[in-house]
């Protein structure tokens, strides 16, 4: 070390930063890149790497509906794009730069999996109406209210019939009720008895029958639902539970899958992406 080098303080730290960076001459770099530092005008020198893959894009959008699915992944896709169905999550992914197929005379390489584009299905805003007091027993003044602003959702029986019901309901409000049988037509019989000991009868059907889209975007699909009571001296409680809706909603998912595979012309995998 020269004298000029203990007296210029500037000398001193150049020799500092000289050292520092011959001790560290690898430099990581913006998108996996990494440059050497070397000694000659400390120059960054990039360092290939064999297994870089080239420029790619990476985005990974969510649609709301089928259509927008097929619009998406037919603009971008290639011939190794590959559709995944997850029916757990009820999403079908277009993974647009999936990884090429062994039907090439090319080893296999890997992509990138970094453009997909995915569509999440919603429950309708009719079945979330519905689905909310599935399995409850609720007061029949509530449930008729229910009825009487839903019953164009409902295609069996008649509409008509499910408001007449739902009016017959309000009219039996405050009376007690003593018992419920099964007739032979299928319907439920329900005994009530008014304060002055008049008894009353009034039929209900056991199950309903209903239209509406399962998912959001989706067209309606007929879902049946069986009625439920409980007669007590304090009123009556009524409500209504699914018949087999999970298999429904599964047969749902599958078609609308299909769909898309059949509007994009990609294969379609049913499981879940890695």
């Amino acid at each position: 070390m020269t004298d000029t080098t203990l007296t210029d303080p500037r000398a001193a730290l150049d020799v500092t930063l000289t050292a520092a960076r011959l001790a560290e001459p690898v430099i990581e770099g913006a998108n996996g890149k990494r440059f050497t530092f070397g000694p000659t005008d400390f120059k960054l020198t990039e360092i290939p790497d064999p297994h870089a893959l080239p420029p790619h894009i990476m985005a990974q959008p969510v649609v709301d509906d089928a259509q927008s699915l097929i619009t998406y992944a037919n603009r971008f896709s290639t011939e190794d794009s590959l559709l995944i169905a997850d029916i757990d999550s009820l999403r079908v992914m277009a993974c647009l730069d999936y990884h090429a197929s062994n039907l090439d005379e090319e080893p296999l390489a890997p992509s990138p999996r970094k453009h997909t584009a995915t569509l999440q299905l919603r429950e309708s805003e009719e079945f979330k109406r519905w689905n909310d007091i599935q399995g409850e027993l609720i007061d029949q003044m509530a449930f008729a209210e229910f009825l009487d602003e839903n019953a164009n959702d409902i295609i069996a029986p008649e509409p008509t019939v499910m408001i007449e019901i739902a009016r017959d309901l309000e009219a039996t409000q405050g009376v007690n009720f003593k018992s419920s049988t099964r007739l032979q037509t299928g319907e439920r019989s329900i005994v009530y008895e008014t304060e002055t000991h008049t008894k009353g009868e009034m039929k209900v059907p056991t199950q309903f029958t209903l239209q509406i889209p399962l998912f959001a975007g989706e067209a309606p699909v007929d879902i049946t639902a069986s009625f439920r009571f409980r007669p007590s001296a304090g009123g009556l409680k009524l409500g209504f539970v699914w018949r087999r809706v999970e298999y429904r909603r599964q047969a749902e998912f599958q078609q609308v899958a299909t769909r898309i595979a059949e509007g994009t012309g990609l294969p379609v995998v049913f499981g879940r992406p890695a």
